[in-house]
């Protein structure tokens, strides 16, 4: 068994091996939609990676009943509940809720049109293999 200590240098989350540490206390949120009418309800962050240029790990985190509208991404996601819960459906397949709790994985594929909610408080933990990027599945198919 490993027990151990990292030395973290708070001004810059990384530490002295160079692992990057993010303690989810000290992440500072934006609103997920600066135009819905209540935007506190979602608020993400992104903890690694330049999400307009290459893969990317952000957090997510929204109140009980919000919903993630029909949507698709052009590169692959994997999701992590951190808390609460969410459910799941996508196109071409079982388009029925299926409900993640924490620990739960999900893998969506590219272009995979995909819509959730989260009955409960919930933080996502997500990582993108490429640029980040969000389709409205009304006005945009894959």
């Amino acid at each position: 068994m490993f027990i151990g200590a990292v030395a973290l240098n708070p001004a810059t989350g990384i530490a002295q091996d160079g692992m990057t540490i993010v303690p989810l206390k000290t992440i500072k949120w934006s609103v997920c939609d600066s135009t819905a009418p209540k935007p506190d309800v979602c608020q993400f962050a992104y903890v690694r990676g330049d999400p307009a240029k290459e893969p990317n790990h952000k957090m997510i985190k929204a109140r009980a009943g919000f919903v993630f509208p029909p949507h698709w991404h052009a590169g692959n996601e994997h999701l992590v509940i951190v808390s609460g819960t969410v459910t799941i459906a996508a196109e071409g397949g079982q388009e029925r809720d299926e409900l993640l709790v924490p620990g739960d994985y999900l893998n969506i594929p590219a272009r995979r049109v995909h819509w959730g909610a989260c009955p409960s408080d919930c933080v996502l933990y997500l990582y993108v293999d490429g640029p980040d990027t969000y389709f409205d599945a009304k006005t945009q198919r894959p």
